[in-house]
């Protein structure tokens, strides 16, 4: 692991407040929400250098991220506006960010010191400017410091978490998250045209979820068109619960293009729901399942999604990843059928997502009904051997001396060829003797043989 080195801070110049987290006073509305407030960088997109490089970021939690820390900046070198920015020399610029930065991480917050420098590099950089660091002054904060504290939820634990929850609609997130493994800003851009057809009238199990750029950004940075993933028994029924009551609490008539998740109790009621507010359901969820919440967040669900796939020995590596939305490395990937649709739904079946065995069990039930069926025709099979056997045998005129095993053994395609000769045989002899029953000649006798017969 990387260590953080730290230069001695020197705030001289810097407003101390304006990098400080201050808690603001929002009165309450008519209803007695908290009222939303604009946000503090709204004034920053009032100019025209900002626009263009905000522009360049899709997702809308790291735009918003991006110009959080925009603002901080420009507050804490005490400029009036952005523009300012670009009027500083190559070293006053550098030395303004090694100094936010140098703050942030003295304040126990390396991971986001990084992101101030990643953020203002990239400020200039879309502006033709390219602020270059030194080996020795490159922030080296530990990337994956969770990873010392994350806890991965059991299956058990993730549905304590959903039975907690606190709502349905908390409930059918946790689920989702579980089930589909797909990434929280995906969730957050589920739409009810992307399951409607598979809930409506009846849930049609797994729930198939073809996830594209629009509803997850990360798969532009992959070049994938698209990933197929689904929703187990569970989720599914959690997530039409959550619907329905939607439909009667709110009167809500659903369009394909409404998002299925919506705030619940905010001034901004139905507004959909934000990457920040996934967090508030995942940490109050782990608190409630007596989770320490400070080890759990949304990604460690899609974690525990791959952790349940992990656990089913049959199931391939190239599915997994398949189903986690990663690209396949190399020449995997030219070979792997994404378009096989069938063959993945019927190996995710094979991954035990329910509490009491899940989908495993109802394939285990259609493996024992499956092999009871083939016992049932392997027997009659044999009684036709045995009655085809006795049929041949009495027209021979012997007696099969065999046993029921030596019988067994011969093909029944010998037999099925040996009793069509046979039918062959009789319904020509059949349509002999009536051919001569028909002649003049027999006729005759008959008629001859009944008159003597009389007398």
């Amino acid at each position: 692991m990387e260590t953080v080195t730290v230069e001695p801070f020197d705030a001289e110049g810097l407003d101390i407040n304006a990098l400080l987290d201050a808690k603001t006073r929002r009165g309450h509305s008519d209803h007695g929400w908290f009222g939303k407030g604009p946000r503090s960088f709204e004034w920053l997109l009032r100019y025209r250098i900002v626009r263009d490089w905000i522009d360049n970021y899709t997702s809308e939690s790291t735009r918003n991220q991006r110009l959080y820390v925009l603002g901080k900046v420009v507050k804490a070198g005490r400029l009036k506006e952005p523009d300012e920015l670009l009027k500083l020399s190559d070293l006053q610029a550098k030395n303004l960010i090694k100094r936010v930065c140098q703050f942030y991480i003295q304040q126990g917050k390396p991971a986001y010191a990084r992101v101030v420098s990643i953020a203002m590099r990239g400020f200039y950089e879309s502006h033709d400017r390219e602020i270059k660091f030194k080996r020795s002054e490159r922030l080296r904060s530990p990337r994956l410091k969770k990873i010392n504290i994350e806890h991965i939820p059991t299956k058990a634990e993730v549905y304590r978490m959903a039975d907690l929850a606190g709502s349905l609609r908390n409930r059918a997130i946790i689920l989702c998250l579980y089930e589909s493994g797909v990434r929280p800003n995906c969730l957050c851009n589920w739409n009810y045209g992307l399951i409607a057809d598979q809930l409506y009238p009846e849930i049609e199990a797994p729930v198939q979820l073809k996830i594209t750029p629009d509803l997850d950004t990360k798969l532009s940075l992959y070049g994938l068109p698209y990933y197929i993933t689904f929703l187990g028994d569970e989720s599914a029924r959690a997530l039409k619960d959550h619907l329905e009551e939607r439909k009667k609490r709110q009167a809500w008539n659903p369009r394909h293009t409404d998002r299925v998740f919506v705030t619940a109790s905010s001034a901004s009621r139905g507004k959909p729901l934000e990457l920040s507010g996934v967090w508030e359901v995942v940490k109050f969820a782990a608190k409630q399942a007596g989770l320490d919440r400070k080890t759990i967040w949304p990604k460690v669900l899609r974690k525990s999604f791959r952790k349940t796939l992990n656990a089913t020995e049959t199931l391939d590596e190239d599915t997994k990843e398949a189903l986690m939305g990663h690209r396949l490395p190399g020449s995997r990937g030219n070979y792997f059928d994404y378009h096989d649709i069938d063959e993945v739904r019927e190996k995710y079946l094979r991954v035990n997502w329910g509490r009491e065995g899940g989908n495993v069990g109802k394939l285990k039930e259609l493996e024992e009904a499956n092999k009871d069926l083939g016992e049932r025709v392997s027997s009659l099979e044999n009684r036709n051997k045995e009655l085809m056997i006795y049929m041949l045998a009495g027209k021979a005129g012997i007696v099969p001396l065999a046993s029921s095993e030596q019988m067994h053994r011969i093909p029944t395609e010998d037999l099925e060829k040996a009793l069509a000769n046979h039918v062959t045989d009789t319904g020509r002899d059949a349509m002999q003797n009536n051919a001569r029953e028909a002649s003049p000649a027999h006729r005759l006798g008959k008629r001859i043989g009944r008159k003597i017969g009389s007398k």
